[in-house]
């Protein structure tokens, strides 16, 4: 379906007083498009035309208007006939519904917790101000982590030289060279952490081991210069474009230090034999592959403690995107990477109540439609083959394409939780139809339901509608789909592969 091109004869176009981004009086927000309950509003065609206008730098004129409206209404139009020929229930549609889903939760959550509590004074602004005015040259140390950073601190303290200790720990040869002598930089330049230790630390002091992004740095300032006169109607024309970055970067900041925090305060603790063993799995070109390792703990966090299996950590990865899995490489990153999921899921937990709101579902829904936008557009340039698809599903390795394991359950919610616990206390029998349901689709208590035995009785859990209680069928082990079954996911995937290309 080649949605740019279409060209729609139902459709009625509405150029609202002839010029639509005029401030002609009209109805507040009037539509300029309507056919077969699809709508598009004068706010979102403004919208949508300014930007482009912006980007491709080409001129108004009422004709690209018209033709612009008319790609709208056709790409909404594209999107509608899709979902009414069941794109919403093929598998690609689902697996890309759950992630943005869980994207969406976590990026909201962060928002209304930490976001949106950012407050940025008149010295906030002002002290960026004058640091986007200042140059300053620094040396450090790096270290991987606390302890390595207090050691190698006392050993400066104790007389050790920056250019000794930089010999020793860096591989960069101009790092190794210059002492860990950095190029001079300016604001924002600098991970936020190094960046305040070497705006604020007085010439020639060593701080004290300081956080950043990639570990912690040692830092020592060898020189700060300011521009000598900044005048007061410099600052007064530049103050919105400063208020706004200073909220932006105090935002940047406080997500970063909520993450850490959470970090810190769940305590996680690594199996580091499974760790090496799933480093080496995980190797592009390994041959190393241990059928039981799944099985096998990775790690545990948290009061009370949760425990993850290797099988539980993949379950999670899968939310993540290529690049960060490709990012992958070494025992560091592959903990790095296991402290990310962990701080995610316990995110998501805390968030659960905002998943069925409006604004999840409005963000969701829109998310969702940009998504079969692309999909279209890419199905229109790119032809795949069924042979294709076959050699593709073929060469994948073993543990590709897999169906998580699934439990059959039947439920009944309950006002109270005393009538739940009343009703399982009396073994009452949970009746009504049985459906499939995967450990994502459970929340954080889906351990406890797989745990259970067949036909037990788990429960009151609470929810939006009140208290269930949970019966428990039959489990089905984590299996390969079948090529039928892959073959939507292939069929996108050879799409990509061949856009990259």
């Amino acid at each position: 379906m080649k949605i740019r091109a279409r060209r729609i004869s139902c459709w009625e176009l509405w150029l609202v007083c002839g010029l639509l981004l005029s401030g002609c009086r009209v109805e507040s927000d009037p539509a300029v498009a309507i056919s077969r309950g699809v709508t598009v509003k004068r706010s979102e065609f403004v919208q949508s035309y300014s930007g482009w206008l912006l980007r491709t730098g080409v001129q108004d004129t009422p004709q690209r208007r018209s033709a612009f409206v008319q790609d709208m209404a056709a790409t909404r139009l594209a999107v509608m006939e899709a979902r009414e020929s069941g794109i919403a229930e093929t598998p690609h549609y689902r697996m890309r519904e759950e992630v943005l889903g869980r994207k969406l939760l976590l990026d909201l959550y962060i928002k209304k917790v930490v976001l949106d509590t950012v407050k940025v004074s008149e010295a906030d602004v002002r002290t960026l101000f004058a640091r986007a005015q200042t140059t300053v040259s620094a040396r450090h140390l790096y270290a991987r982590t606390l302890t390595e950073a207090l050691e190698l601190r006392q050993r400066v303290q104790g007389g050790k030289s920056f250019a000794e200790l930089a010999q020793e720990i860096f591989r960069d040869p101009d790092l190794k060279e210059s002492g860990g002598l950095l190029p001079p930089f300016t604001f924002d330049e600098m991970d936020p952490a190094f960046e305040e230790a070497a705006f604020t630390l007085p010439i020639g002091q060593v701080s004290e081991p300081v956080r950043t992004a990639q570990g912690y740095s040692l830092i020592r300032v060898e020189e700060r210069f300011t521009k000598p006169i900044i005048a007061e109607s410099e600052f007064q024309s530049r103050r919105p474009h400063y208020e706004a970055y200073a909220l932006e970067r105090a935002r940047r900041i406080a997500r970063r230090d909520y993450t850490l925090r959470l970090v810190d305060k769940s305590n996680i603790v690594f199996n580091d034999q499974v760790l090496e063993a799933l480093i080496i799995r995980i190797t592009p070109g390994s041959e190393v592959f241990e059928q039981n390792l799944d099985q096998l703990e990775i790690l545990r966090y948290g009061d009370p403690v949760k425990v993850w299996t290797v099988s539980d950590f993949r379950e999670q990865a899968r939310f993540t995107t290529d690049r960060q899995r490709a990012q992958v490489r070494t025992l560091a990153d592959l903990r790095e990477f296991s402290r990310g999921l962990v701080v995610a899921e316990q995110i998501l937990a805390a968030g659960q109540s905002l998943r069925d709101t409006q604004e999840h579902r409005t963000q969701l829904r829109e998310a969702m439609d940009r998504y079969i936008v692309e999909y279209l557009q890419a199905a229109d340039s790119v032809d795949i083959t069924d042979a294709e698809m076959r050699a593709y599903y073929a060469r994948a390795p073993a543990n590709e394409f897999m169906r998580p394991r699934q439990i059959a359950l039947r439920w009944h919610v309950f006002a109270t939780e005393a009538e739940a616990n009343a009703a399982k206390n009396s073994d009452m029998d949970i009746t009504g139809p049985e459906e499939l349901f995967f450990a994502h689709q459970l929340g954080p208590r889906s351990n406890e339901i797989f745990d259970a035995s067949e036909d037990a009785v788990v429960g009151p859990l609470e929810t939006n509608d009140g208290w269930m209680l949970l019966k428990t069928g039959k489990q089905y082990p984590e299996s390969r789909q079948s090529f039928a079954e892959a073959k939507s996911v292939i069929y996108f995937a050879l799409v990509e592969e061949k856009q990259r290309e």
